[in-house]
């Protein structure tokens, strides 16, 4: 009840305060009356009793304060106060403004990215009903320590064992031919799915119905559902699409519905089919690989899930020892259960990212800090006096504290926005590389994430304005008084903003080499020959259905598949030669210009010493034996690829003119050998499948063209090893199909472009299962592989933007405030006679020696980062660098300098008198 009362006094003292200032005022009136008439009574004079009064009540001023502080939310409105000053503070400093919320804002945006995407990847929300209850299950094969994909035959049985499950279901993805009448035929991803999922995802269709139990009994009529994407990108979102027929690869469907646009489960798919499994038995390690997915039952929670799940699996162990002991079922959150990803290593990668980031945000907000101490430090007088009126420490600081904090809002405001833009763009750029994202993963920014970016604005306040606060206010009031009023004030810059500044120059003289070389590079590589004219080829990458019967899960083996695809190319090309226009035909394993797997090679003779590894590491790719001739790169030495080179024993290869110089060292490198040293890891493209021992012999050395575009692997050094896709020759040594994209380029006399629907239509007529991807002009491969080099180099080059800047305006802060507080000083000694150029020699001297204090440490962090600094062109951008950091700090220097020193002797010594 009491504490009823008194927040009722205090909301009143807070809406009435007018009237609450009055009584005050009479109250204190009424005390000091009493006071000086107690005086009265012991005998002093009306002055000396009034007098006594007053020094027995002390600062009224200050007793106001704390009377309002402890009857009122006193907080409130002196922060209200506070924050109406530091938007008047912005406006009255529109350069620290400027610069410090540019500053704030670009570390909170990359803050608030960074965290928004640790956020999908490692705590993903599922935008579906009762989303964190949707769970995957896997089987962990124990003997073989990888996941075990083929469990269609477990799958079928836990649909009738599992209780802590509902909706119990699985899909699996595949790339199936959309072959629309009158329309070309173009790959679509497809996902084989349970009706069970769109009964879990609860979202309603757009048009018709989703898939329902009768889809998926045998016998039952082909049909699909179309996402929105492809409804609207296939068929013009014709709103009769419902009842259509179309073909996927090689069944006709029936359209039965189309999903809304938000709808993506089970990952990211176009189309969705019934996955039939039949009645059949299927063992372990045989069938389909399929993804399981479930939600939990009402009132089971995931370990019980995992517990239930496990007593299965021994029991499915007990009695069939030999398929079942060494598999490990395990329950997990959905999108980690879905993705193939090392979630151990991607959570502490993102967690040491978001780490780094916030770092970054503290070191660009201590560099406003510097700023913000330079401007604090002119309202010392300021501060003084209000302190010596009864305001105390906590109250100033609570005042520059949020003064910091309106800059700090208004950088989160902006940071924000930017946030979700570079979120558009990067996705943006991640899609053009890798395809479609899960559906759970956009460019929105969730509540969690506006809250982490007001935590950040919350840091970027205390760190810009609480440790300026305690800096200025660190000395007692007397001191501070008798300093401020005899010249120069109490502020001196210490060591904590020296080493800040010092700090960002090691940082400034390290990583702007390195993000303008990776910036060279790309452009350089978008810029270079690339030996041929890429710009009149058209490529695509071959694939065939891996089902042996269309819509029935059984996948061909792996020599058929082989097989169909050499017959599929042979047709194709045998078609395409036909074509006015065509030029020629070839295929290889990777076209030029996109990237190449690197190897390590040993040379049989002398080589050139290799830059930083024991073996020479190479790019290697198998192609046709007509490459050469179809793409117009001559063979300078020795001869091309002959059919005979197919034959078993041939052990020969083609180098490149970039081999001969950097592995051979020069020479002439025919009938030269080397052999791959270590045999090709199993997480690796299966594109150079040398045996250790075995030895190549290079028979010929062909023109350069641009391998790998790769700023990080500058160099060309290229392997031609011969391969035979459609001569009916099995391949060998270099390249085997499975696991292996087959790339077919296409020479045209006219625009690649216009040709490629007549290029789909020819795939089509030769065998509806054979797919086209990536079909792009072989030049437009470059600028899809440097789309990630140009957005992290954009990125990088921006933070290096913003820390330069903040080097350079810290460091002119710390002058132009040094030189001010030497303004006497130097007066004093202009007037002397004292030699103008030893006092700006004895000014500049403390600032060029804490740079090249930070350049040597930045320069050392450079060879640490880089293993070394082994080119001229590092050498030469380091040196640039240095000098753009000198001449800053040159010019930083000059402006304070210069404006002292045209102040006369008379006016310096009024200036702090």
């Amino acid at each position: 009840m009491r504490m009823a009362k008194r927040w009722r006094k205090r909301l009143r003292a807070l809406v009435r305060r007018d009237a609450v200032d009055r009584e005050m005022d009479e109250e204190l009136a009424f005390h000091m009356e009493m006071e000086t008439q107690q005086n009265l009574r012991a005998g002093m004079s009306p002055e000396e009793a009034r007098r006594r009064a007053a020094l027995a009540f002390g600062g009224v001023e200050r007793f106001k304060e704390e009377v309002r502080d402890a009857r009122s939310l006193g907080w409130v409105s002196g922060a209200s106060l506070d924050l109406k000053l530091g938007l008047r503070m912005l406006a009255k400093y529109p350069g620290l403004t400027l610069v410090g919320g540019i500053a704030m804002a670009f570390a909170i945006a990359v803050g608030a990215a960074t965290f928004e995407l640790v956020a999908e990847v490692v705590h993903p929300r599922l935008p579906l009903p009762d989303g964190d209850r949707v769970v995957g299950i896997r089987i962990l094969d124990a003997e073989a320590g990888r996941p075990e994909e083929r469990v269609a035959g477990e799958f079928l049985a836990w649909r009738g064992e599992l209780r802590t499950l509902d909706e119990l279901g699985a899909f699996r993805g595949a790339s199936r031919n959309l072959i629309v009448p009158g329309g070309s035929a173009e790959p679509v991803a497809v996902a084989e799915m349970t009706a069970s999922g769109f009964r879990l995802a609860g979202s309603p269709p757009l048009l018709g119905r989703y898939l329902v139990d009768a889809d998926e009994r045998e016998g039952a009529p082909p049909v699909a559902v179309l996402d929105h994407r492809t409804w609207r990108t296939r068929f013009a979102g014709d709103p009769g699409v419902v009842g259509r027929e179309v073909r996927l690869g090689g069944t006709v469907h029936t359209v039965v519905g189309v999903m809304p646009e938000d709808f993506g489960f089970p990952v990211s798919q176009g189309m969705w089919t019934p996955l039939r499994l039949g009645a059949r038995e299927y063992p372990p390690g045989e069938g389909p690989r399929l993804r399981v997915f479930g939600r939990l039952a009402p009132g089971a929670t995931l370990d019980a899930a995992r517990a239930e799940l496990s007593t299965l699996a021994r029991r499915r162990a007990a009695d069939s020892p030999e398929t079942h002991r060494h598999l490990r079922p395990q329950v997990q959150p959905y999108a980690r259960a879905v993705l193939d990803i090392h979630w151990r290593i991607v959570t502490g990668a993102a967690y040491s990212t978001n780490l780094g980031v916030l770092m970054f945000l503290v070191l660009v907000c201590a560099n406003v800090a510097a700023l913000v101490f330079a401007r604090t430090a002119a309202r010392e007088s300021e501060l003084v006096v209000r302190t010596a009126l009864g305001a105390s420490r906590r109250r100033i600081v609570l005042q520059l504290f949020l003064e910091a904090l309106v800059l700090g809002s208004v950088a989160a405001v902006v940071g924000l926005a930017a946030a979700g833009f570079g979120l558009r763009w990067g996705l943006g750029a991640f899609e053009t590389v890798q395809g479609e994202i899960p559906f759970w993963i956009d460019a929105d920014l969730e509540p969690r994430t506006v809250l982490y970016t007001a935590v950040l604005a919350l840091l970027a306040a205390g760190v810009a304005g609480v440790l300026p606060a305690l800096k200025i206010t660190g000395r007692g009031t007397e001191a501070r008084l008798r300093q401020a009023g005899g010249g120069g004030g109490s502020a001196r810059f210490g060591r904590l903003w020296t080493g800040i500044i010092m700090t960002q120059v090691a940082l400034t003289a390290a990583f702007v080499p390195i993000v303008a070389d990776v910036g060279m590079d790309t452009e350089d590589i978008r810029t270079a020959d690339a030996g041929f004219r890429a710009e009149e080829y058209l490529s695509a990458r071959l694939e065939v259905d891996r089902e042996t019967v269309p819509g029935v899960p059984v996948e061909a083996p792996p020599e058929e598949l082989d097989a169909r695809l050499r017959a599929a190319y042979a047709e194709m090309e045998r078609r395409l030669e036909a074509e006015p226009g065509v030029a020629g035909v070839t295929y290889a394993g990777q076209m030029p210009g996109a990237y190449h797997p690197r190897r390590p090679v040993e040379v049989d003779g002398p080589a050139a010493p290799p830059e930083s590894e024991a073996l020479h590491r190479v790019q290697a790719v198998s192609v046709a034996p007509d490459f050469f001739d179809v793409l117009g790169t001559p063979v300078l030495a020795g001869r091309g690829f002959v059919p005979g080179d197919l034959a078993a024993g041939q052990d020969v290869v083609v180098v490149n003119e970039s081999f001969v110089r950097e592995i051979l060292g020069g020479g002439n490198p025919v009938g030269r050998r080397f052999r791959y040293p270590d045999p090709v890891k199993g997480d690796e493209p299966r594109v150079t499948a040398g045996e250790p021992d075995r030895w190549y012999e290079i028979v010929g050395v062909a023109r350069d063209v641009t391998l790998t575009v790769d700023p990080d692997l500058p160099h060309n050094a290229g392997i031609y090893h011969p391969a035979a896709p459609g001569g009916g020759v099995p391949l060998r040594m270099a390249v085997h199909l499975r696991g292996v994209p087959l790339r077919m380029a296409v020479h045209l006399r006219g625009d690649p472009e216009a040709f490629a629907p007549r290029l789909r239509a020819l795939a089509a007529a030769v065998d509806p299962t054979l797919r086209l991807h990536e079909l792009r002009p072989v030049a437009d491969a470059r600028e899809a592989a440097l789309v990630t080099y140009e957005f992290w180099v954009r990125v990088a080059g921006m933070a290096c933007a913003v820390v330069l800047l903040l080097s350079v305006l810290g460091i002119h802060s710390i002058m132009a405030f040094t030189v001010s507080r030497r303004t006497r000083e130097i007066g004093i000694r202009v007037a002397l006679g004292a030699d103008r150029r030893r006092i700006v020699a004895a000014v500049f001297s403390r600032s060029f020696r804490q740079v090249a204090l930070g350049v040597g440490v930045g320069v050392l962090l450079l060879v640490v980062l880089t293993g070394g600094i082994h080119s001229m062109k590092m050498v030469g951008l380091l040196a640039a660098s240095v000098a753009v950091m000198l001449g800053a700090t040159a010019v930083a220097c000059i402006v304070p300098t210069r404006r002292v020193l045209g102040i006369q002797p008379t006016e310096a010594m009024r200036a702090d008198a």
